[in-house]
Parts: C-alpha cells; sequence; structure tokens
C-alpha cells in the first residue's frame, strides 16, 4: 500500500521541474536566435560595403573625362554619388539585408588627373623621346548607416529598438591611365 502511495506523489514532480526550466530554456533559444540575426545582419552589411567599395566606377557618377587636360579635378557630391553607391551595396546583398534600413550619408567622389613626363628611346640610337602618362585617380568618401531591428521581445529588452552600424567609405583607386609619345 505504501508503494501506490508513494507513486502518485511523485506523478507530478516532473511537471514542476518542466514549469521552472521551460521559461529559462525558452529565454536561451530567443537570445541565441535574437544573437544569431544581429549577427548575420552585420555580416552582410559589412559584405555589401566591401563590394560597393570595389565595384563602384566613375561612369557611375557620369565621369567621362578624355585625359586631355591636366590637372584636372572633378567632385561629385551628394545622390550622385550615394546613388549608385546603393544600388552596389543591393546587388550584393543576401537574404535577409534590407536597403530601406540603409542611410548614406556625407558621400563625395573626387576625380583627378596626374601628369608624369619622362623620356623613352627613340627611333635612332641615342635619341631620346618625351613620352607623358597621365592617370585618373578616384577617391570615394562617404558614411555608410544600417539600422538592424531585433526579432523578438527579448532582442529589443537587451539591445534596445534598433542597432545602428556604421562603416566610413574611403578608398583611392586608378581610373584610366593614358600614355603618350611626341
Amino acid at each position: 500500500m505504501k508503494y501506490f502511495l508513494a507513486i502518485k506523489q511523485d506523478k507530478g514532480q516532473g511537471m514542476v521541474e518542466f514549469a521552472l526550466v521551460f521559461p529559462i530554456f525558452i529565454l536561451i533559444i530567443l537570445f541565441i536566435i535574437e544573437v544569431g540575426w544581429m549577427s548575420y545582419q552585420q555580416t552582410v552589411f559589412d559584405q555589401s560595403y566591401q563590394y560597393s567599395s570595389w565595384s563602384v566606377q566613375a561612369s557611375d557618377f557620369g565621369d567621362s573625362d578624355p585625359m586631355d587636360t591636366c590637372p584636372a579635378k572633378d567632385v561629385y557630391s551628394g545622390n550622385t554619388v550615394s546613388d549608385p553607391l546603393v544600388e552596389r551595396i543591393k546587388e550584393a546583398s543576401f537574404w535577409g539585408f534590407l536597403p530601406e534600413n540603409l542611410t548614406v550619408s556625407d558621400a563625395q567622389a573626387v576625380m583627378e588627373n596626374k601628369e608624369v613626363t619622362f623620356s623613352v628611346p627613340g627611333r635612332t640610337p641615342g635619341d631620346t623621346v618625351t613620352a607623358i602618362s597621365r592617370t585618373r585617380y578616384m577617391d570615394l568618401k562617404a558614411t555608410l548607416s544600417y539600422d538592424i531591428y531585433p526579432l523578438t521581445f527579448l532582442g529589443r529588452q537587451v539591445f534596445g529598438s534598433k542597432v545602428t552600424k556604421k562603416k566610413k567609405l574611403s578608398c583611392s583607386r586608378t581610373v584610366a591611365t593614358q600614355h603618350r609619345s611626341e
């Protein structure tokens, strides 16, 4: 008889343990999901930022300098620069990247021609000819901000209503090179 009483008293014990552990388990799962989402969003933003800094071209800004004059300098700013940057970022983005959360500010592209003069051997032995090498450089600068919104109530409690990641884009590259001899 004592055996049957002991069984009846132990039946609810598993339910009490489950009720105590289950909320903690759910919180841990939600936290893992939230940290994974935030990390994924940051990684996608970083990858898109890098792609845009590599792939944007001078022609995206409307630059078509034939490099006839040197020194020549053209400055592009505002939407002329930010719109092509946003388009390049959209091209590179993966699933889950939200372009409407992206803000581009202080965007500026400076195109500059630089000239170097040097001597090259001529057609006859001992003869030298003056040669000119013109190179067009592009200096691109912008500030990119990406807002990441938490998925769950736990994420909003831990991280706040949004997390803003900022990147300073600053790259220089050669756009075109031209060599001429007289």
